[in-house]
């Protein structure tokens, strides 16, 4: 009897457990999405705006190239990370980051970045990787207006890849 008694809690147990872990939005459901945002400005508040919104949000500790907003004004964008999700994520970033000018699809020139960035936005790359790279300044309004008008993921990423193709040098003239 007493061992019925036992079973029974436990199944209750168990069963109040299972029932009492919260359900994952559908933001959140591929588990391998992730929103990385660097530790400057209103990052925290980003992360839990977001967060509230069902995505997952990873705010590192911060770095030598982690300086302040302006100089962490880039957005690197993992190749899976669907069209819904960057429509939702990347005008909270920009509202919570004025200074963000450069948006780069990670691997589009060929680099072979760890698999986990092909799901990951970061958003807060530091300038300097984006002058290296040569990128090419796309003002916000102008990328919110592509983000709605894209009609698929590969859409937004040939106009990023056209808009950041490096412009000619100029020689000096002698």
């Amino acid at each position: 009897m007493l061992v019925n008694v036992v079973r029974f809690l436990f199944s209750l147990l168990l069963t109040s457990l299972v029932l009492a872990q919260p359900r994952p939005s559908l933001a959140i459901q591929s588990i391998a999405n992730v929103v990385e945002i660097a530790d400057v400005g209103k990052s925290h508040e980003l992360a839990s705006t977001l967060e509230t919104m069902g995505y997952r949000c990873v705010v590192p500790e911060k770095n030598m190239w982690v300086v302040d907003q302006q100089s962490n004004c880039a957005v690197w964008i993992g190749k899976n990370v669907p069209l819904e999700m960057l429509r939702t994520v990347l005008p909270e970033a920009m509202r919570f980051n004025p200074h963000l000018k450069f948006f780069y699809v990670v691997g589009d020139r060929g680099e072979k970045p760890p698999q986990v960035v092909d799901n990951t936005v970061h958003v807060g790359g530091n300038i300097e990787a984006a002058l290296v790279k040569k990128l090419n300044i796309i003002d916000q309004q102008e990328m919110l207006a592509q983000l709605e008008k894209a009609h698929s993921l590969e859409d937004l990423h040939r106009y990023l890849h056209d808009r950041n193709k490096p412009k000619p040098e100029q020689k000096p003239a002698s």
